[in-house]
């Protein structure tokens, strides 16, 4: 319901107990310009009411005159029922206006003669008739035009109740003709600009027919002067028509229009269940369509002279009247009731007047406007504001929402672990894969496969209550993969288990070792929640001991403030191979499918872990578990530093993806050429078998120059797929560099910083032709600047902030300028840039030997 009502400015009662639909009122100017509109009502009683709305606005009282009774002009029987009126020029050598009344049996034409201020009470119209036609069937509609393009008459077709079409050509039958997909009698409007009908089917597809491609038209005309009239409305019709175009609304269609939006163009307009739409005329396509969030009752659409404006007025199922300039809302008012039609008229005294007729009888012009609002807004004084106190409010308030937020999560929490218990249970203990070998598969790749150890995890959900549509997924990081990644319970009563197997698939590098496990369910009492659970799979699935190396490229270190942990504490699952020692600081692992080796060294002098490899993403892995198991057996502090090493990872990795992807793009644009290019061949090979040459297509080059594209093509395409793949290992690396810049930024940095940081950059790469990681981190990166900025002014913060717009990063030039965004934000929030951990002492590798 709206806030705003509509001003009542004449309104009126036609009879007692009398029904009327959206075809019973019209508003034409019937006795021409200066007397404006003439409202004509016509009930399913048989009565005809004529008015001449006369209200005007008196000073004095503030408010219209309302309705008198001279503003009636007639009021008369002329049937059972009044199916239709309408208003045109329907006789021979006149262009006045007749009356063309269509009731359940006949098809009458009236000329109402006005005889101005005949009698004390004003205005009286007398109405004569002129012709009439007997219908055989009852009629649905009416609808009038110049048919066939006729000038200075129009022509008349009835809409029967089972579809069919009855064309009067003015005092003369024409003849019938029956529409495809009909059963009932559909909205049905001419469009004079093309001389087509634009009809529903009762498949939902609007439909459009030409009128001078129904057939026979000229000569049943013919015809119909030498035969009788009921004779040939009794005479069955023949084929049905085809449609010049249809489009497929997808459901009921309520209403159809048709609008002069300009001197060369007419608009559609269709009123849906759900939809209104606007086509175009010489085609089936949309101008717009808008989604109605009510259902729709009638609609009235019209332009604005001379701006050319498009509006539509729409009834709304609750009587709220509904203003539309184009699919924009522009206006919103409640009615005083629910109407069946509605349209926009010119009065004498008021132009631009809507008029609603009710399913009773009920008759108002109305117009739009408001209550003046109670409530006057106090003047603005205009002082000083303090921007120091302002943000230091903010921050206060900021950290009373955190600190409530985190209590009622804890609280939520709580209950939705008494309510579902999800366990994570993993098994430490690894057994081979079972695969069937395919026949041709290669004996190598079959040794392989052999060769992989798959790790067992249990699901195991358990609940005091009973829950509905509960949903699990499991997710593991490349190259992990988990033989069943989703599955769904209807019910869970009391306890279910699921055991799942995860193994590697291919030697890319881990990035972690963690299988997450979300569920999601549905209370009793329909409330949604979401629970997530934690599991490590072991090392050994990816890692095996070997003897530790001296010389590496590529080093990470840890400092602990505390004293150093043993091996045999910190990675007990390989304590016990022959090739660890008891007591040894350095530790050798080896990954099974890149057969790269990661030694961990501990400094007893030093305090530190130095985690050193021939290859950086080798090593993410072991320095997560690292960290995390120092975090759980020790007491100290951790600090490390990004080093050197660790930005030219990124760079080489972000370089990677980068060229990866102008390789796609490069390649998919070939592809685009080559395509325009076979069409555009076998377009000409079809034009010359069309038009039958003498010469055959051998004596051409076309055959070759298809061939050779249509090849050229399937290189590409198997290009495009190297590429692809070639990509896919790129994002990976480049979020595993990441990774571990994130890991090693976590022990120097704030929970608010790295949260800010991982935000930004620690999202993994979308496979997309346009936008990818470069882009969004681009403006993750340049907005993170702007928050944490040291060198921001006051008066910086009282201009508004612009954003950046996700443009893609075509140009080497752009890609240095992302890299240097990255590193700036990183020496933005890391604070610690200690010199003894950054610098790794070269004697650092004779640590291994001097034990």
């Amino acid at each position: 319901m709206s806030l705003f009502k509509t001003k009542e400015w004449w309104r009126t009662r036609c009879g007692a107990n009398e029904t009327f639909d959206r075809y019973s009122l019209l508003a034409v100017p019937l006795f021409g310009e200066e007397k404006k509109d003439i409202l004509i009502v016509g009930s399913y009683d048989g009565y005809l009411r004529m008015y001449s709305p006369s209200s005007q606005w008196l000073e004095e009282t503030k408010s219209p005159t309302n309705y008198k009774s001279t503003d009636l002009m007639i009021e008369a029987r002329l049937g059972n029922c009044i199916v239709d009126v309408k208003a045109g020029k329907f006789v021979s050598g006149s262009q006045d206006l007749r009356l063309a009344i269509l009731t359940s049996s006949k098809l009458l034409v009236y000329n109402a003669v006005l005889v101005e201020e005949s009698t004390e009470y004003g205005d009286r119209c007398e109405l004569k008739i002129v012709y009439e036609h007997t219908l055989a069937k009852f009629p649905a509609s009416l609808t009038i035009g110049a048919f066939g393009g006729v000038r200075g008459r129009d022509f008349l077709c009835v809409q029967s109740l089972d579809g069919t079409l009855l064309f009067y050509e003015q005092e003369m039958f024409a003849f019938s003709q029956v529409l495809r997909n009909r059963l009932l009698a559909q909205p049905i409007v001419y469009v004079s600009r093309h001389d087509v009908f634009v009809t529903a089917s009762s498949s939902w597809f609007l439909e459009c027919y030409r009128h001078v491609r129904i057939n026979r038209y000229q000569s049943m005309a013919e015809n119909t002067r030498r035969k009788e009239e009921r004779d040939e409305q009794q005479r069955p019709c023949g084929t049905s028509l085809e449609p010049d175009w249809s489009f497929n609304i997808g459901e009921a269609i309520l209403a159809i229009e048709a609008v002069t939006l300009t001197s060369f163009e007419v608009g559609i307009m269709v009123l849906g269940e759900r939809h209104l739409y606007c086509l175009k005329d010489n085609c089936a396509s949309v101008k717009y369509a808008k989604r109605l969030e009510y259902r729709p009752l009638c609609f009235r659409p019209y332009v604005i002279e001379p701006d050319g404006k498009l509006m539509v007025l729409v009834i709304a199922d609750t009587g709220t009247l509904m203003i539309y300039e184009g699919s924009t809302l522009k206006w919103s008012a409640q009615l005083p009731f629910v109407p069946v039609t509605v349209a926009r008229v010119q009065l004498q005294h008021l132009q631009g007047v809507i008029v609603v007729l009710s399913e009773d009888g009920r008759l108002e012009a109305c117009y739009l406007g408001s209550e003046p609002s109670m409530f006057v807004a106090p003047p603005l004084h205009s002082r000083g504001y303090d921007y120091t106190t302002a943000e230091q409010e903010l921050t206060d308030l900021r950290a009373l929402l955190k600190r409530r937020k985190d209590s009622e999560t804890q609280t939520s929490d709580a209950g939705v672990d008494a309510e579902l218990i999800v366990l994570v249970n993993v098994s430490p203990d690894l057994k081979p894969r079972v695969h069937s070998v395919n026949e041709g598969c290669f004996e190598e790749e079959s040794q392989a496969m052999q060769q992989q150890m798959t790790c067992s995890v249990a699901i195991d959900l358990s609940s005091y209550a009973t829950l509905c549509d509960l949903q699990v997924c499991v997710n593991v990081s490349r190259p992990l993969v988990a033989t069943n990644t989703f599955y769904a319970l209807p019910i869970l009563c009391k306890r279910h288990v699921t055991e799942i197997d995860v193994y590697v698939d291919g030697d890319s590098a881990p990035i972690s070792s963690e299988i997450l496990v979300t569920v999601t369910y549905r209370t009793d009492a329909g409330n949604l929640r979401a629970l997530r659970r934690i599991g490590q799979l072991p090392l050994k699935m990816m890692l095996r001991s070997s003897p530790p190396e001296n010389v590496a490229t590529f080093t990470n270190v840890i400092k602990c403030s505390d004293s150093l942990l043993g091996f045999v504490q910190l990675f007990p699952e390989f304590s016990g191979d022959e090739c660890q020692r008891q007591g040894w600081n350095a530790l050798g692992l080896r990954h099974l499918y890149s057969g790269h080796t990661v030694t961990v060294v501990s400094g007893n002098a030093s305090n530190r872990y130095r985690v050193q490899s021939n290859d950086g993403l080798s090593s993410i892995l072991i320095v997560e578990r690292l960290i995390e198991r120092l975090r759980e057996r020790s007491k100290g502090i951790l600090v490390s530093s990004v080093a050197q090493n660790h930005q030219q990872l990124m760079y080489h990795r972000l370089e990677g993806h980068f060229l990866a992807r102008r390789e796609i793009d490069r390649i998919t644009a070939e592809i685009r050429l080559l395509t325009g290019q076979l069409r555009n061949v076998q377009r000409k090979m079809l034009r010359a078998v069309r038009e039958r040459n003498e010469r055959s297509l051998t004596d051409t080059v076309l055959p070759f120059l298809f061939e050779s594209t249509y090849r050229a093509i399937f290189g590409l395409l198997e290009q495009l797929v190297k590429a692809r793949e070639e990509r896919e290992r790129t994002s990976h690396e480049l979020r595993c560099s990441l990774r571990l810049l994130l890991l090693l930024l976590r022990l120097n940095v704030t929970d608010e910083k790295y949260a800010l940081l991982q935000a930004a950059i620690g999202f993994e790469p979308r496979s997309s032709d346009r936008i990818d990681w470069e882009e969004i981190a681009d403006v993750t990166l340049t907005t993170l600047l702007r928050s944490v900025s040291r060198k921001l002014a006051i008066s910086e913060t009282k201009s508004s902030t612009t954003w950046n717009a996700l443009v893609p990063i075509v140009s080497n030039k752009e890609l240095s300028k992302l890299k240097k965004r990255l590193i700036h934000t990183i020496e933005r929030l890391d604070g610690t840039r200690e010199s003894d951990i950054v610098e790794i002492e070269s004697n650092d590798g004779h640590d291994i030997a001097s034990s």
